[in-house]
């Protein structure tokens, strides 16, 4: 079952709404709704199932999109079936932490729209450099991220894996005003700002601006010098 099956969906299903079983398909993917399909026509086999007040006999629909609130995630529910302004309750519920499973649920959903534009995209590295190679007017060096100390809440944890390592390329001539900085004070930090990327499945992060916590501070302290009036000589 693919997208183009939704309208035989819809007729197997005698369902007028057509664009939730589309996005049922959609969120599901057509495996997952092909089984609740299949379970939706064994239990009209059987006798069908009545609504909650047992009042009558719930349509062919509505026994199938039983299946799918009682199968989804919470998150995939409260997409697919969005409770009315009226029924939301007027007190905040409390923020509830997202789980790696529903993220990626929410990447398949969004991965069926058009993405945004991000005009500008740039990863910040503060830290020293590990062992450094010169080719021609560039140098490469690693560095490996370091996990959180905390997130905001409502974020999913972070995952209990290695942090990134990043591969930074840097002009040579970037460089040069640096590595005397660093050589010097060990303290001394590098601050790269520059264009991630995936090369395989390295990690590449692309320098457009390189300089260090100390070359900064003296830059500072210059400036503020500068900018200081000078006491005009007594006669």
């Amino acid at each position: 079952m693919d997208a183009r099956t939704v309208d035989q969906l819809a007729a197997t299903l005698h369902e007028p709404n057509v664009e939730l079983l589309r996005q049922v398909l959609a969120v599901l993917g057509p495996d997952h709704t092909a089984q609740l399909l299949a379970q939706t026509l064994e239990v009209e086999a059987a006798g069908g199932l009545m609504v909650r007040n047992g009042t009558r006999r719930r349509t062919p629909g509505g026994v199938f999109f039983h299946l799918v609130r009682q199968q989804v995630t919470r998150s995939q529910r409260e997409y697919l079936f969005p409770r009315p302004a009226s029924q939301t309750p007027q007190a905040p519920a409390q923020p509830q932490i997202l789980t790696w499973d529903e993220v990626l649920t929410i990447i398949q959903t969004l991965a069926t729209h058009p993405a945004g534009e991000a005009r500008t995209m740039k990863l910040t590295l503060i830290g020293r450099p590990g062992k450094v190679e010169t080719r021609g007017q560039a140098v490469v060096f690693r560095m490996q991220g370091r996990p959180p100390g905390s997130l905001p809440r409502g974020l999913p944890s972070v995952p209990a894996t290695a942090p990134l390592t990043w591969n930074v390329m840097v002009a040579l001539r970037q460089w040069n005003r640096v590595k005397d900085s660093l050589a010097a004070n060990q303290e001394d930090q590098l601050i790269i700002e520059g264009y991630p990327l995936m090369q395989g499945s390295e990690h590449v992060l692309l320098a457009q601006s390189c300089t260090s916590v100390a070359l900064q501070r003296a830059q500072k302290q210059a400036q503020q010098q500068a900018a200081q009036p000078t006491e005009a000589p007594t006669a």
